[in-house]
């Protein structure tokens, strides 16, 4: 056999060569037709045409596993290794071999009068009085009976036909008994101890109790629609989509209230590699004309399509069983690039959130079951509808009522951990702070103090532009007090020369409304100058490329709804872009490429542009913009329908020697508190020292205060650097910063 080392080195010719010698497989082998002379003389020939082969088949091996079983196992379950393409090319069929393979693992039970046909489908041997199943492919579809002691059709449910792997010639049907059988003695059949190890599991599929089902609430229009598109005799394939948590699966699970038929709730994270479980539940829910729901699709991670997606196709295009999958928008597309084919012409039923009361209905309908089931009960100053309102107004993630029940789940689990009996409307509180990261304050508006004062703050930061600060503040205000609507809290246009302090202001924005250094979101426009630029804004759709970095705008939003949104110099991107903002500014909402919405209620949107700084005037020795002629200018250059959008369009002045001397102030300031935090030492400019580096800068107004800053770098940090690296000053120790004839020095 070869040592364990030097198997990761084989190629799956030489396995197969070794395992056709093995005493335990010969003969499993030699009955298809490989035998170990076969096997050489076909190796040389094979590889001559092939590759090199992919890893695929060693990672299904279990490591260390000397079992020649599993190893040919992994074999047969990789169809693009060169043993499985040695078995087929020898005669042998890989599918059959892995079925056989299979039953041999699996623990027999205590039940031997049934087996496992070829289909992976429970039978009973022929000297049983348990009828075979009709494995043809022409038989009708079962309709849907009514439950009760009817007549049991004379056609049964089909099995999963593979069709890599035809019948043998030697193989002839047995002949179907001449009395009917009794529904007993099929499910007997079908759900036997061997078809159970089949499955993996230690259950039959069994149908949905309606009386166990949760209260359905405010979805009585989705759920007539859903019971019209699945109720209608043709065969054309349904498909339930919804963002995760907005009930899509309670509703779905609903058409077994009231139905004429069985519904079966089938779950993905059931069904690993092998596709003869599924196979085996289809069956069953298929001879009982039965509803299969299938969901959980969006739960499992794949890179490639499972091996039980040709299962679930041949049901959904032969409508037997009728089968409803319950999927995301994401795992939609994911679907339509597995099956082109199969759900182009599919009745999509769409599931949009909850909104309004209809959240508060939801909550208040599931709160007392999370609540038994963690012994607990709400504080009598906590009411079930302050989840809906906390996690609609602060909250980002899954769709509406989902979040709000997590974020009842998260209290009962906070609770139970300090070892209360009540939730608590202070815990519940302290959970949206920290998932929302807004202050404490602000989630308990106990004061919107914040907000009044919103100009002090934002001048402590920015230096002039006393009429934006307002403007901005203003807006702010009317928006904490609900008069925004479902549009962004503001969209502002900051217009004016570079440097005057456009990024300055989103920056002291977001620190001053959220506190928190990744409340900015910031988007360089000039990097969406082509058309194919949307993709990267929202995100590509999956099976494009891209599709794994997200969306540039529509990710970092959708966990943290609460941001200030930059986009820099807006008029450099390409007018697609500006088409996809309309919604944006307008709704407060965006599709992105995986078909989520996210919410844009909570963020303030500021645009930056140089547009119209080509006017510029002097007025009383100073510079000035006319702001007509540069709102003139911006609005030419804006399609129209952007521009109307686009609640305050400010204009920003240029800077004034005074203001530039306050911002000199502030620079050094900064670069003092960042020595202080690495070396303990700090420094000041004097008054000369701060005059020089505003006189050396120019008086450009175009170019604003950015020189200034460049200047710095350039002239004052390295003095204050050399010293400190020299060890001429110890920590605790202030530097001052002077000038004299020869420049600037320390004093």
């Amino acid at each position: 056999m070869g040592t364990p080392g030097s198997r990761s080195l084989q190629c799956s010719c030489e396995v197969v060569a070794e395992l056709a010698a093995a005493p335990t497989l010969t003969p499993l082998l030699g009955a298809h037709g490989v035998t170990l002379e076969r096997v050489a003389a076909a190796r040389a020939e094979l590889h001559a045409a092939c590759g090199p082969e992919s890893n695929d088949w060693r990672t299904r091996a279990t490591p260390g596993d000397d079992d020649p079983g599993a190893r040919l196992l992994a074999i047969v379950r990789s169809a693009d290794c060169h043993g499985y393409r040695l078995l087929e090319q020898l005669g042998a069929s890989c599918p059959q071999l892995r079925r056989e393979l299979l039953l041999r693992r699996r623990p027999r039970g205590t039940a031997r009068n049934v087996a496992i046909g070829r289909e992976g489908v429970a039978r009973a041997p022929r000297n049983t009085a348990v009828p075979r199943l009709d494995r043809s492919p022409r038989v009708p579809a079962l309709r849907p009976r009514p439950p009760g002691p009817t007549a049991v059709r004379s056609s049964v449910a089909t099995a999963h036909v593979d069709p890599v792997a035809p019948a043998r010639p030697t193989e002839r049907p047995t002949e179907r008994p001449t009395e009917r059988p009794t529904e007993r003695a099929l499910e007997a059949a079908l759900v036997g101890p061997a078809a159970i190890a089949a499955r993996g599991r230690h259950d039959a599929p069994c149908p949905l109790d309606p009386a166990s089902l949760p209260p359905l609430l405010a979805r009585h229009d989705e759920l007539a629609q859903l019971r019209d598109a699945t109720g209608r005799n043709g065969g054309r394939t349904v498909v339930l989509c919804g963002q995760p948590g907005c009930g899509r699966s309670l509703l779905a699970r609903h058409l077994a209230v009231g139905a004429d038929r069985p519904v079966f709730a089938l779950s993905a994270l059931d069904y690993r590699d092998d596709d003869d479980a599924l196979a085996t539940d289809l069956e069953l829910i298929a001879h009982r004309g039965g509803l299969a729901l299938f969901d959980d699709l969006d739960k499992r991670v794949l890179d490639s399509p499972p091996p039980w997606l040709s299962v679930l196709a041949q049901a959904w295009t032969r409508d037997r069983p009728r089968v409803l999958p319950v999927v995301s928008f994401e795992g939609l597309m994911r679907l339509t690039q597995w099956l082109p084919g199969v759900l182009e012409a599919s009745d999509v039923v769409k599931l949009a959130p909850l909104g309004g009361g209809a959240i508060a209905e939801a909550v208040a309908a599931a709160a007392p079951a999370i609540l038994r089931a963690h012994a607990l009960e709400l504080a009598p100053d906590l009411a079930a509808s302050e989840f809906a309102r906390l996690s609609d107004r602060y909250l980002g993630g899954i769709a509406q009522p989902g979040r709000a029940l997590d974020l009842l789940e998260l209290a009962c689990a906070r609770t139970r951990r300090r070892g209360a009996r009540q939730v608590a409307r202070s815990s519940v509180l302290e959970l949206v702070a920290e998932r929302s990261g807004l202050p404490l304050v602000r989630v308990e508006a106990a004061s919107d103090q914040d907000a009044l004062e919103l100009e002090a703050r934002l001048s402590e930061r920015v230096v002039g532009h006393r009429e934006a600060i307002v403007a901005i503040a203003e807006l702010v205000r009317r928006a904490r007090a609900g008069l925004a609507g479902n549009r962004p809290m503001l969209t502002a246009l900051l217009l004016g020369p570079s440097g005057v302090g456009k990024t300055e202001l989103a920056k002291a924005l977001a620190a001053a409304l959220f506190d928190r250094e990744d409340a900015l979101v910031r988007l360089d426009m000039s990097e969406y100058a082509e058309p194919h630029a949307v993709a990267r804004i929202v995100g590509a759709p999956p099976g494009y490329v891209g599709f794994e970095q997200g969306g540039a705008l529509t990710d970092p939003l959708l966990s943290r709804p609460h941001a200030v949104v930059l986009l820099d110099e807006i008029e450099k991107a390409h007018r697609d872009v500006h088409q996809l903002l309309l919604q944006v500014l307008d709704e407060g909402r965006l599709t992105d490429g995986r078909g989520r919405v996210i919410d844009f209620r909570h963020a303030a949107i500021l645009m930056t542009s140089n547009l119209g700084s080509q006017h510029l005037r002097e007025r009383n020795g100073r510079p000035y913009m006319a702001a007509p002629e540069v709102l003139a200018a911006a609005r030419a250059a804006f399609p129209v329908e952007l521009w109307n959008r686009i609640e305050a369009p400010l204009v920003m002045q240029p800077l004034s020697p005074d203001e530039l001397h306050k911002i000199c102030r502030r620079i050094a300031r900064a670069s003092s508190d960042r020595l202080l935090r690495e070396r303990g030492v700090r420094y000041e400019l004097s008054d000369d020292a701060c005059a020089r580096l505003v006189a050396r800068a120019g008086d450009d107004p175009r170019l604003g205060a950015r020189p200034l800053r460049h200047l710095l770098a350039r002239e004052i940090d390295p003095l204050v650097a050399d010293r400190v690296l020299r060890g001429r000053v110890r920590a605790g120790a202030a530097l001052h910063v002077d000038v004299d004839r020869t420049g600037f020095v320390i004093r």
